[in-house]
């Protein structure tokens, strides 16, 4: 039985990872104006909360999906790549709409009222964003 190999920070694959992770960050600080400013627009116009939501999402994600492929991880893909990041983007899609919803019903308990939007706008994005780096990363763009 083989021991498993220590991971050094100095490895290409370490150096890749966190390259990959600060870019992508990168990316989403530079998104993330956009599409909270886009959502908490809409809701203030009259737009359902929820439908905001949404608009955001399908705008950010717009905007990311590009910049991802082209800078974050600047890497070929695999076979099939548009098929995994429709599924990814649908997945991240109902993770990001259902921990919406909970959050906008459980979040009134402990926020103060007008934060209430926002807060649940990043609780949502985070995790969706969560979800969307291990994917990419790890099955997308290896």
């Amino acid at each position: 039985m083989t021991s498993p190999r220590p991971i050094h920070v100095g490895s290409a694959r370490v150096r890749g990872l966190l390259g990959g992770g600060a870019r992508f960050l990168a990316t989403g600080l530079v998104v993330l104006p956009l599409s909270l400013g886009l959502h908490l627009v809409a809701v203030r116009a009259g737009l359902d909360v929820h439908a905001s939501r949404v608009l955001s999402y399908v705008v950010g994600t717009a905007l990311v999906a590009v910049l991802h492929r082209r800078w974050t991880f600047a890497a070929p893909g695999v076979r099939g790549a548009p098929l995994w990041v429709a599924v990814l983007y649908a997945t991240t899609f109902v993770v990001v709409v259902v921990t919406h919803g909970l959050a906008i019903s459980l979040l009134p308990a402990v926020v103060a009222a007008p934060w209430v939007v926002g807060t649940a706008w990043l609780v949502s994005q985070g995790l969706g964003t969560t979800v969307n780096f291990l994917v990419l990363r790890g099955l997308v763009f290896r």
